[in-house]
């Protein structure tokens, strides 16, 4: 199946490295923003155990103050992700990183306090 900005969706078996691979996404993202970050989540069917998922690792960050987020395009391309500001959501930055033409992370950030984010964790 084909979805546009995702190329060809798989879903596949859970794998156990899932879970090291956003940990370590994680860590060089809050190296990147600093002390704007206040949480960062895995989320998303790759953060649940046992079930088939797409191969995409679902970020979602809480930061103190959106609009300074947008000061972190250049190093957040610096990581490899491409920024595509709200994309559709209020309030939210969105950035995606592709591995070729496959989509390997998908990184949500929020103001903390948005209530887009127990949307997105509770989903």
């Amino acid at each position: 199946m084909r979805h546009a900005g995702y190329g060809e969706i798989r879903v596949v078996p859970q794998d156990p490295a899932w879970t090291g691979m956003f940990e370590a996404e994680a860590a060089a993202l809050s190296s990147v923003l600093g002390e704007e970050v206040l949480a960062i989540h895995h989320m998303g069917s790759t953060a649940i155990p046992g079930i088939k998922a797409k191969p995409i690792i679902d970020i979602l960050i809480e930061v103190r103050e959106i609009e300074k987020i947008d000061g972190f395009n250049l190093e957040m391309g610096g990581l490899g992700y491409e920024a595509r500001g709200e994309s559709g959501l209020s309030g939210r930055r969105y950035f995606t990183k592709n591995r070729g033409p496959t989509r390997t992370h998908n990184v949500h950030i929020y103001q903390k306090d948005n209530p887009e984010v127990e949307r997105h964790l509770a989903f």
